[in-house]
């Protein structure tokens, strides 16, 4: 997914203050990705869904919240989502025939949603390792 983010839209995210998956089953199987933001200078939303209807072999968008744009990036936003054909997060959001976006979805929703601490990597020092490792073997 880091391919999809720009530089600006890296900037957007950083308001983000949670990130939430919630799945039905009933009547079909559903999917709903919702993201919250904090008071940002790009949009006004506090929170953007969208949602996945979901089969045995694919996700498939079915509906997205409308951003709010901030007046002062109202312009900028129309042209990246127009005027762009590259990737980026927000035509990701958008656009539902966006290429890659089941893949996205099923990303957010089975992989990082389920199982976060995956894409924390925490890296020990070499002598951390061997103090630990040393007073396990006094204790055993």
């Amino acid at each position: 997914m880091s391919a999809l983010i720009t530089d600006q839209d890296e900037d957007m995210l950083s308001y983000m203050i949670n990130l939430e998956v919630k799945e039905a089953k009933h009547p079909v199987h559903l999917c709903q990705i919702m993201l919250f933001f904090r008071s940002n200078p790009y949009f006004q939303n506090k929170v953007i869904t969208k949602e996945y209807l979901v089969n045995v072999t694919e996700y498939r968008a079915s509906h997205s919240t409308p951003i709010q744009w901030c007046q002062d990036y109202e312009v900028e936003a129309y042209r990246r989502r127009h005027n762009n054909s590259g990737l980026n997060f927000f035509n990701w959001f958008s656009d539902h025939n966006f290429a890659g976006s089941n893949r996205i979805a099923e990303i957010l929703c089975k992989d990082l949603w389920r199982d976060p601490l995956q894409y924390y990597r925490r890296m020990k020092p070499p002598e951390e390792e061997t103090e630990i490792s040393g007073n396990a073997q006094m204790l055993g």
